[in-house]
């Protein structure tokens, strides 16, 4: 079974008896899940499994001569309480952006999913989209220590929230609004985490998609996140396209799109939100394709790709730049564009950004 049909089934979407016991069996799998969640969490907040603080590990290491410059390194965490689909990717890079422009030398520490030999798609497309080191390394101690001997005076940690073994200044938890508890379950009869409690511990609380709900909706959801986290600010922020990119690498504006015979492919967790963004520009979709997120673009999957886009007949193949750094040299009988796609926060941008702020002068 793909994961749309996993998403079918924990949604709700596909009835009969079979699904329907499928479910209560998942549902009792998730209770001890959510409740070791729940303890791991509690027991990294007392103390009772220690964490690391970088701010202890700078000053060790300058010490021994191997850190040059500040000692006091800040970490903050971009993350979410579900599985994937919300933007952290574009999120750290508007993190890293802005700690530019606040003078500062960012590294991003990430686990690299499905990394080999340290070397990752993900990492390749953060260092793309952010132009700053990355550090691939399931042990994020070690990559910390990594980052600061490169010279790095904050780190951003890639999908950081559930990592308690670090220690950070501040925790972004991203939010889709557009399914925002993931089914209302933990892992495996929903898509959570972790429970929605666990965001007493955010700093920050991103809405991502927020253009996606109705007023009252997006009402309703802040004040429920703001039961939650009533410390944390709560933010609102868009998936916004900024171009698209040809197979020469040459940026075209997005309007481009406008008019065109679309065929779409993609491997992302949530794979609807790029078609729905294409057809948003005008784009008329002859064919889409949804691949499982971090698929292998085996040449059994680049085989199908090919038939399915022979037999659309579009005048442009489109994916999204997570997929295209997988598809060097592959062919699939025309070339394949990509659509760059930024984070804007549309709400609480000031606030956020003094946040960070505070968090890299350690207050």
């Amino acid at each position: 079974m793909d994961q749309q049909g996993i998403r079918d089934i924990m949604s709700g979407a596909r009835r009969g008896l079979g699904p329907g016991l499928l479910r209560a069996a998942l549902h009792g799998a998730s209770l001890p899940y959510g409740a070791l969640m729940r303890f791991r969490r509690w027991a990294y907040r007392r103390g009772v499994v220690p964490s690391s603080n970088v701010r202890d590990i700078a000053p060790a290491r300058a010490a021994a001569g191997r850190h040059p410059g500040p000692v006091g390194i800040p970490v903050i965490s971009v993350g979410n309480i579900t599985t994937g689909g919300t933007g952290k990717t574009p999120m750290v890079a508007w993190v890293v952006a802005r700690l530019r422009e606040m003078g500062r030398t960012p590294a991003i520490l990430t686990r690299g999913y499905k990394a080999v030999k340290g070397r990752s798609d993900e990492a390749q497309m953060l260092g793309q989209l952010c132009g700053a080191p990355v550090v691939v390394n399931d042990d994020r101690v070690a990559g910390a220590r990594a980052a600061i001997d490169q010279g790095a005076d904050v780190l951003v940690m890639d999908d950081g929230f559930q990592h308690r073994r670090l220690q950070r200044d501040l925790d972004i938890v991203l939010i889709d609004g557009t399914n925002p508890f993931g089914y209302g379950y933990c892992l495996p009869r929903g898509l959570l985490r972790e429970g929605p409690w666990a965001l007493r511990d955010a700093g920050a609380i991103v809405i991502t998609r927020s253009d996606r709900l109705a007023p009252d909706r997006l009402e309703r959801l802040r004040n429920r996140l703001f039961a939650l986290a009533p410390r944390a600010g709560i933010h609102l922020a868009v998936h916004a396209p900024t171009g698209v990119i040809d197979e020469k690498g040459e940026r075209l504006p997005p309007s481009w799109l406008c008019d065109k015979t679309v065929f779409a492919f993609c491997g992302i967790a949530n794979p609807s939100s790029f078609f729905e963004t294409l057809t948003s520009l005008g784009a008329q979709l002859a064919g889409a394709v949804a691949l499982d997120d971090h698929v292998d673009y085996s040449p059994e999957v680049l085989e199908r790709l090919r038939q399915e886009a022979a037999r659309c007949k579009g005048q442009v193949l489109m994916t999204t730049q997570k997929d295209f750094v997988k598809l060097t040299g592959a062919d699939l009988g025309a070339p394949v564009l990509q659509l760059a796609v930024e984070m804007q926060i549309v709400g609480g941008q000031a606030e956020l950004l003094e946040r960070i702020k505070a968090a890299c002068e350690g207050q």
